[in-house]
């Protein structure tokens, strides 16, 4: 019976330092960003991904310069020809790298989506 129990101790001990190591799970630094500069091919690929994260075909985007400012605001909808006015505010997400990938994170939720082939920069005000 003490035969028994070792092996089944070990496998007990193996499988709560297994779950254990799952839940601590280790955030990446993430350090406010701009993108490196702000020409066509830059800001399309930057307007899809968040077109993506907002679920609409197309989007139109603050005024905010992302080059100088780590915060970029989707613009709502306009109103349609039956609305006069709308209640809707923008999405704010903010601008981040991790690892050297830069993210455009949603304030809102914290969820993050990777801004693939853009360069980005620490922030410095």
């Amino acid at each position: 019976m003490t035969q028994l129990r070792r092996p089944l101790g070990n496998i007990a001990v193996i499988f709560c330092a297994g779950l254990l190591a799952a839940c601590q799970t280790v955030a990446a630094a993430t350090t406010p960003a701009v993108l490196v500069n702000a020409n066509n091919m830059t800001m399309t690929a930057v307007r899809a991904v968040l077109a993506n994260a907002v679920n609409r075909a197309t989007i139109e985007l603050g005024p905010d310069d992302p080059t100088r400012s780590p915060v970029i605001s989707v613009l709502p909808p306009r109103p349609g020809a039956l609305e006069t006015r709308s209640t809707a505010t923008p999405i704010v997400f903010d601008l981040v790298m991790s690892d050297g990938a830069c993210f455009a994170v949603r304030r809102a939720s914290g969820e993050q989506f990777e801004l693939k082939n853009v360069a980005c920069r620490p922030f410095r005000s």
